[in-house]
């Protein structure tokens, strides 16, 4: 059991984890709502991550190389991503994903709804492991393997992001494809980097779960679950692709062509070779590397035919 617990009962933090992050999550609706402002919402969810990392370790007053390892892990991702992001809104002024529900209480409470289970889920492997204080097996393979593909991860998501932004502040950029460092790889390296990174986190957590008595850590591979299907199937690729590549249709047959071209080259996810994903036949797409028909742009007129 846990060396401190938060809550009489509460081993492994899931009570007190919940009712932080209802805590954080709610008061900031509440700001934002009365407010009328988004400029705190992706802050408040990154920072919230922090927070139970942090937490958790303090009452576990543990510290082993492990613990330490993983809450210094996600609080470099999740400041570095809350940071990044609040500086993309104050520049844009507003968060366009909001300008349908920022009016509407109900449906802009139900985004703080998703935030929460987002953020509680999703932090399920740092702060079960940290929570542990009976085992401490060594540092071991899976430990390294885990940190390395968390680090491609962020270096992934964190160099995407910057060349995206630069890319956009250059004037003669408008109207134009972003195909610059790797995103002439992947059209969002920035999501594989997000998944990449939780699925790191948990694999260096195993090692705890392979010892007596911690089997129901594995449970944790919900994290990087709940991620995949998020990104690949919610608020990520959905809201990215399908409808909203019209802006790349609809502005001109230079820049249709342009992402045509670029579309054909480059998957959607994993980094390929654009050659060699060019050349792929699309079952093997479809089958391999996720170029599924629900991020396909349908022209409005014709909703049956694809673009």
């Amino acid at each position: 059991m846990a060396y401190n617990e938060g809550i009489p009962g509460d081993e492994h933090y899931l009570a007190l984890s919940f009712l932080v992050t209802c805590l954080i999550q709610l008061s900031c609706f509440f700001v934002a709502a009365t407010c009328k402002f988004d400029l705190i919402t992706d802050f408040a969810g990154s920072t919230n991550f922090v927070v139970l990392g942090i937490l958790s370790l303090i009452l576990a007053d543990s510290y082993t190389t492990r613990q330490v390892v993983l809450t210094v892990l996600l609080t470099i991702s999740r400041m570095e991503l809350a940071l990044f992001l609040l500086y993309r809104v104050c520049s844009r002024k507003k968060d366009a994903r909001f300008d349908e529900i920022r009016d509407d209480c109900c449906k802009f409470f139900g985004f703080w709804v998703f935030q929460i289970i987002w953020v509680y889920v999703v932090s399920f492997p740092v702060f079960w492991a940290n929570s542990i204080v009976t085992v401490n097996p060594d540092i071991q393979a899976l430990d390294i393997i885990g940190w390395v593909v968390w680090l491609i991860g962020f270096a992934s998501q964190f160099s995407s992001d910057l060349q995206k932004l630069w890319f956009r502040k250059n004037p003669a950029n408008k109207n134009h494809v972003c195909k610059k460092g790797l995103w002439a790889y992947s059209r969002h390296p920035n999501y594989f980097g997000e998944m990449l990174m939780w699925l790191g986190l948990f694999i260096s957590t195993i090692p705890l779960w392979l010892e007596d008595g911690e089997g129901a850590g594995w449970a944790t591979f919900v994290s990087p679950l709940l991620t995949f299907i998020i990104l690949m199937f919610l608020s990520g690729m959905p809201t990215a692709e399908g409808a909203s590549l019209k802006r790349f249709y609809s502005n001109g047959d230079k820049l249709k062509e342009e992402y045509i071209e670029y579309r054909e080259r480059t998957p959607p996810i994993v980094f390929c070779c654009p050659p060699l994903y060019k050349a792929m036949p699309m079952i093997l797409k479809r089958m391999f590397c996720c170029e599924w028909s629900i991020y396909e742009y349908r022209d409005e007129g014709n909703p049956l035919m694809k673009v």
